[in-house]
């Protein structure tokens, strides 16, 4: 799906480094009263625990880049601010050591993943949508409207279907994604999404067909069995569980049921 003379990983660490300014640009911009707001699609999460959440993933990230083994992250120095003040700045240090450590250890570098693709680059990818997903959140709990470069939003739909059968491992209802051939279709109505490298080949729609054995995808114009329309950052928000089939941000089409199998199975 990228160009042969794309470097990927390279492009995932400028992108985390830019969704991490953008998650510390919005910390900063928070009252007093904001970092005890309860985030909906976070049950049981406050805002402050959202951004400690993602500075938490970042730091755990680079230690397991570092040494190349599944780390405790209850066991790294993690040097939370002492005040909300500082959370921007904290966001921003972990990301930069990520995106260093990689950069040191090469992309190809092998290194513990639950997910498929067990290498160093594999972590600057998912520390992208960690944060970006979660940025969102936030954003959500204060009553806006997530935006999203269109690079991270398609990114982040072929990501999310690349690692989702690895989460079966701690997330056993994905299992249950499984069928007979039933299609869902995802199609971004934006007028374009943009050129460069994780935007190289097929548009930004997305097939995805049941099977005995469990599901695959490719991204392909096609007409599936259930259908879901909207702008790419809505479906972002939409395969990562922040917009429901009853969102009014996305429109659904087709078979409903189908859609409410994959939606109650397809989460970690």
């Amino acid at each position: 799906m990228m160009s042969e003379t794309a470097n990927p990983h390279l492009v995932h660490t400028e992108l985390l480094t830019a969704e991490a300014e953008r998650a510390a640009a919005l910390l900063a911009g928070l009252g007093p009263d904001d970092w005890d707001l309860e985030v909906p699609t976070c049950p049981g999460w406050t805002v402050r625990k959202v951004a400690r959440h993602i500075g938490t993933a970042h730091r755990w990230a680079a230690a397991m880049v570092r040494s190349g083994l599944r780390e405790d992250p209850r066991a790294l120095d993690l040097g939370f601010p002492a005040s909300y003040d500082g959370y921007p700045d904290w966001i921003r240090a972990g990301a930069a050591d990520l995106a260093r450590e990689v950069g040191a250890a090469g992309a190809d570098k092998p290194v513990w993943s639950w997910g498929p693709v067990p290498t160093a680059g594999s972590w600057a990818r998912r520390m992208l949508h960690e944060t970006a997903v979660h940025r969102g959140d936030i954003e959500l709990a204060l009553g806006r409207t997530p935006q999203y470069d269109p690079a991270v939003a398609v990114d982040g739909i072929d990501e999310f279907l690349t690692v989702l059968p690895s989460a079966a491992a701690f997330a056993p209802r994905v299992r249950a994604l499984t069928g007979d051939g039933e299609t869902l279709h995802l199609h971004a109505t934006d007028s374009g999404t943009g050129t460069g490298p994780l935007l190289d080949g097929p548009g930004a729609e997305w097939l995805i067909t049941l099977e005995p054995g469990g599901f695959r995808w490719r991204r392909t114009h096609a007409k599936g069995a259930a259908a879901v329309r909207g702008p790419v950052g809505e479906l972002y928000l939409f395969v990562w569980g922040r917009r429901t089939p009853r969102s009014k941000e996305i429109e659904v089409l087709g078979d409903h049921t189908l859609l409410d199998h994959w939606v109650v199975n397809a989460s970690f």
